[in-house]
């Protein structure tokens, strides 16, 4: 059992005050426009070697209101925010300790969320600051956790939907079939129900990490935030809906989706691979409250913009998915940032002749992890999966195509990956073959000998040399400091079995 502390971050501003103790926050009090400005400038930010947390204090038309982005751009700063260990791989096997021990949440009898309430009058235009995204963009939008309760179970679903405006107090929810928000929904319909509702915006940035994440239906995802802070989240009660949200939330919108099924019209949007999303009819939700803090803070998420890396805890789920079938078979996986959750790459570690094939079972059951994934590439264990160029010379050394590209039969995929999403204009499923590209070593080649304990894939070795001995000291402090940093590319290839771990993004 690893021992945890308790954080410090209970919700936005506590996640804020952290970031301007590190000198990670940059307040801009010029007035700027949130629809395009705000976007724009969050991802010049993002494309800087660190990503900055941005507190606009002026917002064009929506007096009183700042909007924060990019408390999540940063592994480093996620990891201090909720106290978990250095490395990639340290934080999942943390984070997978702490998913056995969820701490359910306290219900409380109010909260700062509460200190403003809106029942009559409401116009989401006008009240809450929303966002275009890009250019060609012309709908409005906020990002936040939605909150939905099972009609079955009575169990509340925490995850990301975007939401987009359709009028003073309605909006779409982009909750597709296929995930846990649409099964709620065709319970709903099926019982003649109404689904209730409630959007998060400004939330702990700990939330948006668990939003996102592939927790299993019917897990008790403020639990699991509790087990990741140390203590119970507080949560209080709507005041039109019969769903708890986080009491420090900065807004709750309230509402629910209602029978008839009604939609509206949304897209397209700047998706997370970089392209612009088809225009799609979400369900329609009818608002019904809007609650906010004194002084509120807006939380904007831009896909691709702001720099919110929201994998963390998804890296520890798919391990933890992965280690429920194959134990310590598997020793790491991602999810290779810029195909978000299409592309992964698993290490395994083969040590014994009948070991060869079960790669190939964990690659199998990583599609049953995503719906999304559709290429999984697999290694040995010597092999850092947070460096790109070495995952690609395991590829081209180690596999040959022949007998080690699987193509499997085509699955569903993610509308946004315009591959398969362009099928629906065609009347065509939105589908796409997966793949597996086994990049380890066959085991009678890794064995097989070309001379006294060298095989065909014994790497050169290389002894370590003081370079203090050979430079001048303005060289090696210009040249071994910026390789220090990162500005030279580090001799990857070289490094012994066992070696790798620099950082990655799951």
């Amino acid at each position: 059992m690893v021992t945890t502390q308790s954080t410090t971050v209970r919700d936005l501003r506590s996640a804020l005050d952290e970031a301007e103790a590190h000198g990670e926050l940059i307040c801009i009090d010029r007035e700027v426009e949130p629809g395009y400005e705000i976007p724009n400038i969050a991802r010049t930010l993002s494309l800087q070697p660190r990503c900055p947390v941005v507190l606009f204090e002026n917002i064009r038309g929506f007096a009183g209101w700042r909007v924060a982005t990019s408390l999540n751009a940063d592994r480093a700063r996620v990891g201090r925010l909720y106290n978990l260990p250095s490395g990639p791989l340290a934080q999942k096997l943390y984070l997978m300790d702490r998913f056995e021990s969820p701490i359910p949440p306290r219900v409380v009898a109010t909260g700062p969320c509460k200190e403003n309430v809106f029942t009559q009058g409401i116009d989401l235009q006008t009240l809450i600051p929303w966002t275009h995204g890009s250019r060609h963009v012309t709908h409005r939008y906020f990002q936040g956790p939605v909150i939905s309760r099972d009609p079955r179970t009575g169990r509340q679903n925490v995850a990301m939907y975007r939401t987009c405006i359709q009028g003073p107090d309605t909006a779409t929810v982009n909750g597709r079939w296929d995930r846990h928000l649409g099964h709620q929904l065709g319970d709903a319909k099926r019982a003649g129900q109404s689904l209730p509702v409630a959007i998060v915006l400004g939330p702990d940035p700990g939330l948006i990490q668990v939003a996102a994440s592939k927790f299993p239906y019917g897990a008790d995802d403020f639990a699991m935030l509790g087990a990741i802070r140390g203590e119970p989240v507080e949560l209080v009660r709507c005041e039109t809906q019969d769903l708890l949200v986080p009491a420090d939330a900065e807004v709750v919108i309230e509402g629910e989706i209602r029978l008839p099924l009604q939609t509206g019209d949304d897209g397209p949007w700047p998706e997370y691979l970089s392209y612009l999303g088809m225009n799609i009819h979400p369900p329609l939700m009818h608002v019904t409250a809007i609650t906010h803090r004194n002084d509120p803070i807006q939380y904007m998420i831009i896909p691709r913009g702001s720099g919110d890396n929201s994998g963390v805890l998804a890296g520890a789920l798919f391990l933890r998915h992965l280690r429920g079938f194959l134990s310590t078979f598997v020793e790491d996986c991602t999810l290779v940032p810029a195909s978000a959750m299409h592309h992964a790459v698993v290490k395994v570690r083969k040590t014994e002749p009948h070991h060869e094939g079960l790669q190939l079972n964990a690659a199998l059951s990583a599609f049953g992890f995503l719906v999304e994934l559709d290429r999984v590439v697999l290694v040995d264990d010597d092999i850092d999966i947070y460096d790109h160029e070495q995952v690609e010379w395991a590829v081209a050394t180690r596999c040959d195509p022949a007998t080690q590209v699987h193509l499997l039969c085509p699955g569903r995929s993610h509308q946004n990956n315009p591959i398969a999403g362009v099928k629906e204009m065609f009347g065509e499923p939105i589908t796409k073959q997966k793949m597996i590209i086994d990049a380890t070593i066959p085991w009678r080649y890794r064995v097989a000998e070309k001379g006294p304990g060298l095989t065909f894939f014994t790497r050169s070795e290389w002894d370590a040399v003081d370079l203090g001995e050979y430079l001048q000291p303005a060289d090696r402090e210009r040249w071994v400091k910026a390789h220090a940093t990162g500005t030279l590319t580090a001799a990857m290839f070289d490094k012994p079995a066992g070696q790798a771990g620099l950082p990655g993004t799951m």
